[in-house]
């Protein structure tokens, strides 16, 4: 009878500190989250971004570190002695680390890119070769949404160079080539007045009045020239699409011709 009464006490205490383990887990989430809401002056888009890149980072930390110690409060109750299993795990552990440098690095990475804010969930960002939308940031691994819609995971440790396109601005560069016949004065009207009126008409995208650039480089077939607009962050993709076919259009209608490749044959008789 003692030894049931003594067996019950520990299911108790163990039914006990499990219970206070999931609670203290859910309230801190709860307090944190409502922390971050009340400190960071930050705007709703911007707030919503930092939450949703931070907050699953900490979330998962408290996570563990509580399972952790309560695991050892479960285990000293079922009189196993986790002195030695925490021994046991920091050889196992330290052996471990030696061949898992490359872990490390992408750990140690994680933590610098999430704390120096370097992009975040729902950031449009290019590594490499690679762009698009940040869908997870782990201590671990970055997941990012290409446009065609595959999910690359790329190992922290290997980012070196990121390209974020949604901080403070992005710029939509066209560059449109003209025969050498044109008249460069008359080209760059049309262009400044295409890019004037498509920023008049869409002052919500638009920072700055557009610039043109008159002859940027001499091609082989043509003189370039640039026109260029500030515009908000991810915009300029759309914005350069839209300005390619406004151009197109207003060249036609001046008569002047966009150069293409031509092949001169010279028949040479023997």
């Amino acid at each position: 009878m003692t030894l049931l009464v003594v067996w019950a006490e520990k299911i108790i205490r163990i039914l006990v500190t499990i219970g206070s383990a999931y609670g203290f887990v859910v309230l801190s989430s709860y307090f944190f989250r409502r922390f971050l809401l009340r400190k960071l002056a930050l705007s709703k888009r911007e707030l919503r971004r930092r939450i949703d890149t931070i907050f699953p980072l900490l979330h998962s930390l408290i996570k563990y570190v509580v399972v952790f110690f309560a695991a050892i409060i479960v285990l000293r109750e079922l009189g196993v002695d986790a002195t030695a299993l925490l021994a046991g795990a920091g050889v196992v552990g330290l052996a471990v680390g030696f061949g898992a440098q490359t872990l490390v690095r992408d750990i140690v990475t994680g933590v610098f890119l999430l704390f120096e804010d370097t992009f975040s969930v729902d950031d449009v960002i290019q590594i490499g070769e690679i762009t698009g939308k940040v869908e997870e940031i782990t201590l671990r691994v970055t997941r990012i949404r290409l446009f065609s819609g595959a999910l690359v995971t790329i190992p922290n440790g290997e980012i070196s160079r990121v390209a974020n396109y949604n901080r403070d601005f992005t710029r939509a560069v066209v560059e449109i080539g003209i025969d050498y016949t044109a008249d460069v004065d008359l080209v760059s009207e049309v262009l400044e007045k295409v890019a004037q009126e498509y920023a008049e008409n869409h002052p919500h995208l638009i920072l700055e009045p557009p610039l043109v650039q008159r002859i940027v480089r001499f091609d082989p077939s043509a003189m370039v020239i640039r026109v260029s607009l500030k515009v908000l962050p991810q915009e300029h993709w759309e914005v350069e699409r839209e300005l390619l076919y406004l151009i197109k259009k207003a060249l036609g209608r001046e008569g002047i011709e966009m150069p293409y490749q031509k092949q001169v044959v010279y028949l040479r008789r023997v």
